[in-house]
Order: C-alpha cells, then structure tokens, then sequence
C-alpha cells in the first residue's frame, strides 16, 4: 500500500469512526476529494467529512476551528456557502491524530461549466456577508510570510535547487514591494478559485475557509478569470498584478512542499512556477 493510500484510508477510518460515535453511520463512504485533506462523502447520510492530512499553514488546527465559525456565521447569514454539519456535532474533532470537520452534504454538478461573471457576482455576494463577520482572523500576510518560510528552511526535495532559489529570491522581493504598497483591510474567503466553488441545484455555492484572513480586495480576485472581475468596479488594477504574483509564488511553495500527494499538487506546483519563470525571466 503507498504511503498515499494509506493516508486517504486512515482519513476515511476516522470520519466513518468519529460519526459512528455521535450516531451517523457511513455505510459506502465515497472520496470526493485528496490533497492536503480528504473529503468523504459520508454516504448515505448527508454529511461530508474533512480530514486534515497536512497543513501548509503554520497555524495547522487552529484553521480548521477558524473555518468552522466562519462558516456557521455564514450559514446563519444565509450567505451562499455550504453549512456546517447539522445533523451531528460539526467539530474540531480529534481521532488518530487528525483533525475532522464535518459539513452538510451539497449535491452539484462537478462537471457544470461556471459562467465567470456569475462567479464574480457569487463571490461579491459573499463579501457583502464576510463585512459583518465578528471574529478575529489573521492578515493574509500571515499566508504569504509562512510561504517564504517554506522556501527558505523547508526540505523540498522534489523541487530543484534553481528554481527553489529563483522562488525565494522572487518572494523576497515581491514581499518587499507589496510591504511598500497601501493596502485596504477587508475580511476575505481567503483561497478564492473555481476549485473551491460548488455549482449546487440553487446556485453557486463556496466552500473551504481555512484561510479566511483580513487583506486587500484583490487577495480574494487574484484566482479568478477576468470576467469575474466586472462584479468589482473599485479593483485596484495595479495592485492586483502584483498579488497574483504573489499568490503564485505562494502556491508554488505549497505545492512543491509535497507534490506526489496528489496529481493536481504536481500540476499546481509546475504551473504557478512556469508562470513565474515566464513574468520574471
């Protein structure tokens, strides 16, 4: 058995064990998806498990509790997300040395094609609801400062010594310039991407706040395609080059970090740099 497949059945073990506790029982548990967590689709209930792996964030569990207020406040807002679960204790909970998190199960369409001005519209509308949120969370840089940690002490060994050179060198002077541009305070989702969006039977849904965080505008538009951003008519066009440069190269040194977890880590680590090289010859 790899390494990997015994991580995803591990994961598996704990959510169908912890909800068996709290009375949900999982008969033909089906994986939706594997990086840095497993979510199970704890079939037949209408729960979905999240089971951390790997954080490559520093703040490791912490954002997992973080992720579960955000999102019962957003549930209660009845901001255009998925809820936390109802129909067992949502968590943190601790098995085996994971940390789980459970969700309500929403059925989508995985292979519906988005309209990108909808998106921008979903996601404007999620804002509007994230202005009002009442906790503390962390200023995107904590994401960008734990990114240039990776790079500088971090065992990559899958990434080659150049390019793992070129990554830190462009993180320290990205870093350098964004700490000499004004910048607004918003509360933000965080990781904005189509992968964190669900084409549900109401309507676009988004999910995965572990990196909810205080920041710019443009930290939430930087994964987004350019007809979304019609929904933002005050984008700070000159800023947000600058922080999808910056996001890339945090990406690329989250990825890099464990690229044969999962065949879309090895693709994202290898884009983002690419796209890198090319900004930055």
């Amino acid at each position: 058995m790899s390494a990997d497949r015994g991580r995803v059945d591990r994961a598996v073990e704990a959510a169908v064990a912890v909800a068996a506790g709290c009375g949900v029982a999982a008969t033909t548990p089906r994986v939706l998806h594997h990086s840095n967590n497993v979510v199970v689709h704890l079939a037949p209930t209408p729960v979905v498990a999240k089971v951390a792996i790997s954080h490559h964030r520093a703040s490791g569990a912490g954002s997992i509790a973080r992720e579960l207020a955000v999102g019962r406040y957003l549930a209660e807002q009845g901001a255009p997300t998925v809820s936390p679960a109802t129909i067992l204790p949502a968590g943190p909970h601790y098995a085996g040395g994971l940390v789980l998190s459970y969700w309500d199960w929403c059925p989508n369409d995985a292979d519906g094609v988005v309209d990108g001005r909808a998106v921008g519209r979903s996601l404007a509308a999620l804002h509007g609801v994230l202005d009002g949120y009442p906790g503390e969370l962390p200023p995107f840089t904590a994401h960008v400062e734990d990114a240039g940690a990776i790079l500088a002490a971090e065992p990559l060994p899958a990434l080659p010594g150049a390019d793992r050179a070129f990554l830190a060198d462009l993180h320290t002077r990205l870093v350098g310039k964004l700490a000499a541009t004004p910048v607004s305070a918003r509360v933000l989702h965080g990781e904005v991407h189509l992968g964190n969006l669900l084409a549900a039977d109401d309507g676009l849904r988004w999910i995965d706040f572990e990196a909810a965080c205080v920041g710019p505008l443009e930290w939430d538009l930087t994964g987004l395609p350019d007809e979304a951003l019609t929904a933002f008519p005050l984008v700070d066009r000159g800023l947000l080059p600058l922080l999808r440069d910056v996001r890339s190269c945090c990406v690329a040194a989250w990825c890099w970090r464990n690229p044969e977890r999962a065949p879309e880590l090895r693709a994202a680590a290898e884009f983002h740099l690419d796209r890198l090289r090319r900004r930055h010859p």
